[in-house]
C-alpha cells in the first residue's frame, strides 16, 4: 500500500481540477474536457487514490436517483421552452409585461429582475437570457446593454431549472435539502442588490437610475423575503419562480401607483400562462399533500419537480391545439438540444462522485482546512470559479459540494452555511461564463442586421464580471462570519 504523503497527495488531487479549468479556459468544449479529466482521475485512482468500498456503497446508489431527477427536469424544461417558443407564447407574455410597466426604465427593471429570473428558474440553461434579450432590444436598448442586462438577470442561479443543483449539493454535502434552500436564500441578498443596481446602471444610466432606486430596493426586499418564505414552506423547487413573480407583481403595482393604466392581457396571452400555472399549482399541491400526509418514498416521488415539469411541458400542445405532427417535431428538436446538456451534466456528476469515493475530495478539503478559518472567506471564490468554468450551478455542486462539506467539518464550522455560500456564488457566476456571454451576444444579431452597432463581448463581460466581483467581496466576510458564529 502506498504510504500517505499529505503534500504530494494534495498536489496530485489538485491536478484534475486545475486541468479542467485550463481546458475550459482554452475554449475546449465541456464534454471532451470532462472526459479527459475523468480519464486522468481514473489513472490517479489506480495509482494513488484507491476507491473506498464504504464510500462507494454510500455515494453511488444515492447519486443514480438524483441524476435521473436532474435529467428529467432538464428535458422537461427544454421541451417546455421549445413548445412556448413555437407558438409565440413567451413573446406575447413579454410584450404584455413591457406595456404594463408604463415607463421604459421600469420595463428594464421588470425584464431584468422579473422575466429573466422567472424563465431561468423554470427552464434554466440560459433560457432566461434567451427570453429577455429580445424584449430589451424592443425597448430600444443597444445590443451591448441588452446582452448585459439579460445576463445580469441570472440573480437566482441556484434555483434555475427548479434547482436540481440543490438536490446534488444536499446529497453530496450531507445536509438537509430544505434547509440548504433556506440558508442559500438568506445569503442571496447581496446578489439581488448588486444585480438590481447593475441592471439600472447599465440600462438607464446613473441619473435616471436614481429615480428608480427606491422601486429597485423594494423589489429586491420583496424577492428576498418571498425566496426565504417559499424555500421554508415548500422547499427549493419553486423558490426562484415565485420570487421572480413577486418582483413582477410589485413593479406592476408601482406602475399603477405612478399613473400607469391597466393592460388587460388578451386571450392568447392568458393562454400562454397556462403551462406555467400547471407547473406551479401541481407542484405546490404535491408538496402540500406530502407535508400533510407523509407517504415516505411515494411522497418523495410525488413532490419531485421532475414529474410536474413533464406534465406542464406535455400539456402545452393541448392548450394551443398543436397538430400531432408538429408536437412530435418539437419533441425531436428538444431531444437534440437536450442530448449535449445531458452528457455534460452526467459527466460532471460522475466526476464529482469519483472525487468523493476515491478520497481526493477529502484530501483537498483537509488541505483547505489547514488554512484555518481564513478558508471560509475563500468559499465564494471557489463558487465563482465553478460557475465561471462550468456555466452550471448543478455541475459546480457535483464537483465541489463534498469537498466544501468535508472542509467545514474539519474546521468545526457549519456545513450548511459553507455550502450555501458556495451555492449562491456559483449560481451568480454562471452569468460570467464565456458560453453564456456568447449566447447573449448571439441573440442581438437581428438588431445588428437592422443597422444597430453590434454588441461588444468585452464590454458585456466587463459588466457581469464587475458585478460578480462585488458579490464575491460581499459574500466573503459573510461566509467568514457565518462560519465563526454558527
Amino acid at each position: 500500500m502506498t504510504e500517505p504523503n499529505p503534500v504530494l497527495d494534495t498536489l496530485l488531487a489538485l491536478i484534475p481540477l486545475v486541468l479542467l479549468v485550463t481546458l475550459l479556459a482554452l475554449r475546449m468544449k465541456p464534454v471532451p474536457a470532462a472526459l479527459i479529466v475523468i480519464a486522468l482521475t481514473g489513472v490517479l485512482t489506480g495509482i494513488r487514490f484507491p476507491i473506498d468500498p464504504g464510500l462507494f456503497d454510500d455515494v453511488v446508489p444515492s447519486l443514480w436517483p438524483v441524476a435521473l431527477s436532474v435529467l428529467v427536469i432538464i428535458f422537461g424544461g427544454v421541451l417546455l421552452a421549445e413548445y412556448l417558443g413555437t407558438v409565440g407564447a413567451q413573446d406575447a407574455i413579454g410584450d404584455w409585461l413591457r406595456a404594463a410597466a408604463h415607463t421604459p426604465d421600469r420595463a428594464v427593471l421588470l425584464i431584468g429582475l422579473g422575466v429573466a429570473p422567472f424563465v431561468e428558474s423554470i427552464v434554466g440553461w440560459g433560457l432566461g437570457v434567451v427570453a429577455s434579450v429580445p424584449l430589451l432590444l424592443r425597448l430600444g436598448l443597444t445590443p451591448t446593454k441588452a446582452a448585459s442586462i439579460g445576463l445580469l438577470g441570472i440573480v437566482l442561479g441556484p434555483w434555475g431549472s427548479l434547482g436540481p443543483g440543490n438536490i446534488i449539493m444536499a446529497e453530496l454535502g450531507a445536509v438537509d435539502y430544505v434547509q440548504l434552500g433556506v440558508v442559500s436564500a438568506l445569503f442571496s441578498l447581496p446578489v439581488l442588490l448588486v444585480g438590481a443596481i447593475a441592471i439600472l446602471l447599465v440600462g438607464v444610466g446613473w441619473r435616471r437610475a436614481r429615480s428608480m432606486l427606491l422601486e429597485a430596493l423594494v423589489t429586491v426586499l420583496v424577492m428576498w423575503l418571498i425566496l426565504i418564505a417559499v424555500n421554508l414552506a415548500f422547499g427549493p423547487p419553486l423558490g426562484g419562480v415565485i420570487a421572480s413573480l413577486g418582483a413582477i407583481a410589485i413593479l406592476m403595482l408601482f406602475a399603477r401607483l405612478r399613473g400607469g393604466r391597466a393592460f388587460t392581457p388578451d386571450r392568447f396571452t392568458v393562454r400562454s400562462l397556462y403551462p406555467y400555472l400547471v407547473l406551479i399549482v401541481t407542484l405546490l399541491l404535491a408538496i402540500a399533500v406530502d407535508r400533510l400526509f407523509p407517504l415516505g418514498v411515494w411522497g418523495d416521488i410525488l413532490a419531485n419537480p421532475a414529474i410536474w415539469m413533464l406534465l406542464a411541458a406535455f400539456s402545452t400542445p393541448l392548450f394551443f391545439r398543436l397538430p400531432w405532427a408538429q408536437s412530435l417535431s418539437v419533441v425531436t428538436v428538444s431531444l437534440k438540444r437536450f442530448a449535449p446538456v445531458t452528457l455534460t451534466t452526467l459527466l460532471f456528476i460522475g466526476f464529482g462522485g469519483l472525487l468523493s469515493v476515491n478520497g481526493m475530495s477529502a484530501r483537498l478539503s483537509d488541505a483547505a482546512a489547514s488554512l484555518g478559518l481564513g478558508f471560509l472567506a475563500l468559499i465564494p471564490v471557489i463558487g465563482f470559479v465553478g460557475g465561471y468554468i462550468t456555466a452550471s450551478s448543478t455541475a459546480t455542486a457535483a464537483m465541489f459540494a463534498s469537498g466544501i462539506s468535508h472542509a467545514a467539518v474539519a474546521l468545526g464550522t457549519d456545513q450548511l452555511a459553507a455550502l450555501s455560500v458556495q451555492n449562491v456564488a456559483s449560481g451568480s457566476a454562471v452569468m460570467t461564463s464565456p458560453s453564456r456571454v456568447a449566447l447573449a451576444v448571439s441573440l442581438t444579431e437581428d438588431a445588428v442586421a437592422q443597422g444597430r452597432a453590434p454588441a461588444d463581448p468585452a464590454v458585456v463581460m466587463r459588466h457581469v464580471l464587475l458585478a460578480n466581483l462585488i458579490v464575491v467581496l460581499l459574500l466573503a466576510p459573510l461566509s467568514w462570519a457565518a462560519g465563526v458564529l454558527l
